[in-house]
């Protein structure tokens, strides 16, 4: 009997000791990094949001926890809307955004782990379509960044309601019907038709600015020669005038010098010699212009021979 009891306790004991390493085994949980637990007692949530680590769970038939992502999460939806002309459109946008960490607890009460299905993806379509109807569809790429915004602050006020909150939104891409797409490349076509003519047309008036520029050129050359060349006449009259004077004065002053000037006028073959005024010779022009000699002198120089008619005058005072 005495070793039926010993035996008894000490399976007793073993018992015990099992009991207790399972319940410590089954009372801890590890939270891994990014995550955060929440705790779950006969299906009521606790307000405690369990953090990074290690954590007892007393006690543990009772009380679980469920791990909850809380690390930013990229969700990419593809949306059909319409501008505010009725054009239909296809955006592809991409939303980051991660669950507020001390209240994934209440996200889990009161949506649970499918709140990406349930909350954000109603949500970014709705805010899609209500950015772009907007805008008319050719200023859709236009007012891209614009559009862009007003999605992002829509989707931060109506997800932080359920403790979601917004990292960032992007229009990964916005694509138009073919009918517009048609429609824009006949677009550009003429758009470029017309470039290209209003080019010839810039191109044609820079030929007639340049044509009326030389023409004024040329112009204005002309007229400066023109004035230079009357500006010399000017110069040389003046000269000429000039001359004239002073040959009017030399005259003026010596009368002989008149004989002088029409004696070396004279034929090649006359030859004449000046005398001194002072012999009083004076010199017949008739018998100059009728000799055909050579004029000689005599003595001291006091009368004047032609050779060819052979007769002398001489005068006298």
């Amino acid at each position: 009997m005495r070793k039926k009891k010993i035996t008894f306790r000490v399976l007793g004991i073993v018992l015990l000791i099992i009991i207790g390493v399972v319940i410590v085994f089954s009372s801890y949980t590890i939270i891994r990094p990014g995550h955060r637990g929440v705790v779950i007692m006969l299906g009521r949530v606790e307000r405690n949001v369990l953090g990074e680590g290690f954590h007892l769970i007393i006690p543990p038939i009772v009380r679980r926890v469920v791990e909850v992502d809380v690390r930013t999460k990229k969700l990419e939806v593809v949306t059909e809307a319409a501008s505010s002309d009725l054009q239909a459109i296809q955006v592809t946008g991409v939303l980051n955004y991660h669950l507020d960490p001390q209240n994934v607890g209440k996200l889990y009460q009161e949506v649970g782990l499918d709140y990406e299905s349930i909350i954000i993806v109603p949500a970014l379509q709705e805010a899609i379509k209500a950015a772009t109807a907007q805008f008319r569809i050719e200023r859709i790429l236009i007012e891209r960044a614009r559009i862009k915004k007003l999605i992002q602050d829509t989707l931060t006020e109506r997800l932080a309601v359920n403790h979601i909150i917004v990292d960032e939104f992007s229009l990964a891409n916005v694509e138009f019907s073919e009918e517009f797409n048609k429609a824009i490349e006949r677009k550009q076509v003429a758009e470029q038709a017309a470039l290209q003519k209003q080019y010839e047309l810039q191109a044609a008036q820079k030929e007639v600015e340049i044509s009326l520029a030389r023409a004024e050129g040329q112009k204005k050359a002309a007229v400066i020669a023109a004035q230079g060349r009357a500006e010399a006449r000017k110069i040389e009259a003046q000269a000429e005038a000039e001359a004239l004077r002073m040959i009017a004065e030399q005259l003026r002053s010596n009368p002989a010098l008149i004989q002088y000037e029409w004696a070396t006028k004279l034929a090649p073959s006359v030859t004449t010699v000046l005398l001194p005024s002072n012999q009083g010779i004076i010199l017949n022009a008739d018998t100059l212009l009728k000799a055909g000699g050579s004029v000689g002198t005599s003595g001291a120089g006091s009368e004047v021979e032609t050779s060819s008619t052979g007769s002398t005058e001489s005068g006298g005072e």
